[in-house]
């Protein structure tokens, strides 16, 4: 593992979201976490653009909960089930953690792609390409011209991106991450199967 990658991106991040989880209680974080959960439980990183979920039930976001299947994921009918999510970028694109490695996740189309095998590769690579990976510079147009982002929420375009979409602020709302994660498994299970040209219903 990348303990300086892990460091440098510790180093760019705010405040922990919760305490660390107490005692015994670790051994409850999925062992590839503990390295990052263990000194962090949770935080933002690069502004609002990468949020890192705590690890403790009760606090708001907790990993927990997120990854429930009542929260959003019945949504995608089991799609993404093998994944664990812990972190995300501004746009609500997901950070898994899988047995074989770390994944990105696409929540619009439900595309991934592996990044890392563990947590210090995973901070490498956001360090290596914090624009792309985060959405930094969107998150930070936003923040600088509208203010800070409301608690739980993630910046969504008007239009989807994978149906052309853009990475305006102008073009993008500020909307509650669980209402947009929804919305996205909604579109995702009407277009899956979609030949190019065929009309989808859109609408929060």
């Amino acid at each position: 593992m990348s303990q300086q990658a892990l460091n440098d991106l510790l180093a760019q991040g705010g405040g922990a979201l919760a305490a660390p989880p107490p005692g015994e209680e670790i051994q409850y974080v999925p062992e590839p976490l503990r390295p990052l959960i263990g000194r962090r439980n949770g935080f933002y990183a690069f502004g609002p653009a990468l949020y890192v979920r705590p690890w403790s039930p009760g606090v708001q976001g907790d990993c927990l909960w997120w990854n429930a299947t009542d929260t959003w994921r019945h949504e995608y009918k089991g799609v993404g089930d093998d994944l664990l999510f812990f972190a995300e970028d501004v746009f609500g694109f997901q950070f898994g953690l899988h047995r074989s490695g770390i994944y990105s996740f696409d929540p619009e189309t439900a595309a991934r792609e592996l990044l890392a095998k563990d947590i210090g590769g995973w901070a490498a690579k956001i360090l290596a390409d914090v624009d792309f990976l985060t959405g930094a510079p969107v998150a930070d147009a936003w923040t600088e011209e509208r203010g800070p982002l409301p608690l739980a929420t993630r910046l969504a375009p008007v239009v989807p991106f994978f149906l052309g979409g853009e990475y305006d602020i102008e073009q993008l709302n500020p909307i509650p991450e669980v209402e947009l994660m929804r919305f996205r498994g909604d579109v995702y299970q009407q277009t899956k199967d979609l030949p190019d040209g065929a009309q989808i219903e859109l609408g929060f």
